[in-house]
């Protein structure tokens, strides 16, 4: 069997380059269609499915959750055992099981099953002990466990009541050694197996009262033995989603009686289901193939649900850097009113100016996850006073808006922000220097949408924050004759801080909570210090001075290590922490325009620039300002 402990997708580029999964029938794309069950007759039936239409996963015909997951950040969910990166085999235990002291554990119910604590120790053997970084892991096991315990009866079950604690210690240990080695983003979900054991409406019936709540705990144990030894893993709360689409079929295309597992359309396990046993419209109006195994359309929810978790953090690291891109914008136009106003000053060396701007601004992110785009809008008024030494003294007042939609899933985020500014400025013979100071308020309003097969979940939240920043500027002025021109160079520090909020989803309203989707999320902190060098120059035509500045910008603070805190609102888990957006360590930005002198205390001025060479950026846009003397 080949093993591939290694990146499997060189190709593609983003946060990940590989999907790893570790678990049983719940992550299984087809682990047994390259290799034996052990069971002959299962061999045989698996051939015969495939030639018939089936995967050879656990979704019949269908497609699986890992296969969709993977898909979504330009990966491949191969099974392990046609070199891929998906251990999952369905029927496998957490751990080798027994019901007897000293009895022979077994892997699974099939003799070919290899238990997902084996899995992982393959895994991790096949990398010299070293586990991908970079790599998206999904551990997903337990079903089957519940089952042994289930088909114990019920004098076995009491009188070994820690024996599933046992088994969460065993997943607890091999997980933590997979972070150990180097993992970073591992996806535990709890069970699916709560709507499986439910009835009509999503009730339960007193018959499965007692696994239902076995399947509730089993789950928040493992949850908790991770946290208590420091794992840091994703929590994905499927026995709520699925409890909400049980309870309410017809918002996700199925029926009351659809969702229901004795109503399965399958007569076979999903392993052995093929086209003779199942239709493509069955396997999008029914939750369940077999009664133990989801649908098309039940993947498809559970993978829309899982990649939201994944992708909002991330998202949301965008509403503290929009303020960053802000703010150097607003100190190229603070610096801008200050060259406008060094032209010209009356006699009481007062001049009062007002501008404003318009842009464009787009923030990527990384393959599979979705940037924002927007057009920020932004009004300034200030006013200075050029003392008898020279030294400009300045205040002003900046206010801006923009909606910024996001690229993928729907939804967006309205960001207002005030921003109050000192400034001041000198120039002794051709050198001269400035320096703006910014406070400023952000109000957001976030709307984030999950889509869920059919069903989209509407999440709203709003936040508040604040920046702090500084620009220095510096240069020196070299006259040619009506050209002046020279160097520039500059530093723009800033930290941006966005509270912590919680989302509210239009599922809350069924559910009574937050939402299936909803999340919340800690506080952001964006620091930032952009260094700027270059070469600026302009001409003096009569009454007009066109100029041209291009310059070279370099992030000197690193954001490979900031990270977004985000945390379910369903039900009780520890929060989890992702990477914010990537952050470009170099770019250019141009900027071209002129100054026009109506009259001896009346100037205007106009510019247009643009980032350039910023693989996370796209911006450009141009602003106007009305410079008055005293």
């Amino acid at each position: 069997m080949a093993v591939c402990a290694r990146p499997v997708s060189g190709n593609a580029a983003g946060a990940f380059n590989q999907f790893v999964g570790f678990g049983d029938s719940t992550l299984d794309s087809g682990y047994f269609r390259y290799t034996t069950s052990g069971n002959a007759s299962v061999d045989a039936a698996v051939v015969a499915a495939v030639a018939n239409g089936a995967g050879g996963g656990f979704a019949g015909p269908g497609v699986m959750t890992t296969t969709m997951l993977a898909a979504r950040f330009g990966l491949g969910a191969e099974p392990v055992s046609i070199g891929g990166g998906n251990f999952g085999n369905g029927s496998a235990y957490t751990a080798p099981l027994s019901a007897t002291t000293g009895g022979t554990p077994a892997s699974g119910q099939l003799p070919g099953n290899v238990a997902t604590t084996q899995q992982i120790a393959t895994f991790l053997a096949a990398g010299g002990g070293a586990a991908n970084a970079d790599a998206l892991y999904v551990v997903n096991s337990g079903n089957n466990d519940l089952i042994f315990v289930q088909n114990q009866g019920a004098d076995w079950i009491a009188a070994n009541p820690t024996f599933l604690s046992g088994v969460a210690a065993q997943l607890t240990a091999g997980v933590a050694a997979l972070q150990a080695a180097g993992a970073r983003t591992i996806m535990v979900p709890n069970s699916f197996y709560t709507t499986v054991l439910s009835g009509s409406g999503g009730l339960v019936p007193e018959t499965s009262i007692e696994n239902y709540a076995r399947t509730v705990a089993y789950g928040n144990t493992k949850w908790a033995d991770l946290t208590a030894a420091g794992v840091r893993f994703i929590p994905a709360d499927l026995s709520s989603l699925f409890r909400f689409v049980a309870t309410n079929p017809t918002l996700f295309g199925f029926t009351y009686d659809s969702v229901l597992a004795a109503n399965a359309p399958s007569p076979v396990a999903a392993l052995v289901t093929s086209w003779a046993d199942i239709t493509p419209v069955q396997l999008q109006t029914y939750l369940f193939i077999d009664g133990k195994h989801l649908t098309t359309a039940g993947q498809r929810i559970e993978t829309d649900y899982e990649t939201s978790l994944l992708v909002a953090p991330r998202l949301m690291s965008l509403l503290a850097e929009a303020p960053v891109q802000g703010g150097l914008a607003r100190a190229a136009a603070l610096q801008g009113q200050i060259d406008l106003t060094g032209q010209h000053r009356g006699p009481t060396g007062i001049n009062v100016w007002i501008g404003g701007g318009v842009g464009a601004l787009e923030l990527k992110n990384d393959s599979g996850f979705p940037g924002v785009a927007g057009t920020p809008f932004t009004g300034s008024i200030g006013a200075d006073y050029r003392t008898p030494c020279g030294l400009i003294l300045g205040a002003a007042f900046t206010a801006s808006t923009q909606t910024q939609q996001f690229s993928m899933g729907g939804g967006r985020f309205d960001q207002n922000e005030q921003a109050l500014s000192l400034y001041t400025a000198y120039q002794a013979g051709p050198v001269w220097g400035d320096a703006v100071a910014s406070y400023g308020w952000q109000q957001d309003k976030i709307v984030r949408d999950v889509t869920l097969g059919l069903f989209t979940d509407a999440n709203s939240a709003d936040t508040t924050g604040r920046s702090l920043a500084l620009a220095l500027r510096l240069g020196g002025d070299l006259r040619l004759g009506p050209v002046t021109t020279g160097p520039v160079a500059g530093l723009v520090v800033q930290q941006v801080r966005i509270k912590g909020f919680a989302e509210s989803g239009s599922s809350g309203t069924a559910t009574g909570s937050n939402g299936v989707t909803a999340l919340s999320y800690g506080e952001q902190i964006r620091d930032s210090a952009v260094s700027q060098l270059g070469w600026r120059a302009s001409v003096d035509l009569a009454d007009w001075r066109p100029f041209a500045e291009a310059k070279w910008n370099h992030e000197l603070v690193d954001q490979s290590g900031r990270m977004v805190k985000a945390a379910l609102t369903s039900t009780t888990a520890a929060p989890y922490a992702l990477r914010a957006a990537p952050v470009a360590a170099d770019w250019a930005t141009a900027s071209v325009g002129s100054s026009y002198k109506i009259s001896e205390r009346i100037m205007v001025r106009g510019a247009a620039s643009a980032t350039l060479s910023n693989p996370q950026v796209i911006g450009y846009g141009g602003d106007v300002g009305l410079s008055v003397s005293f």
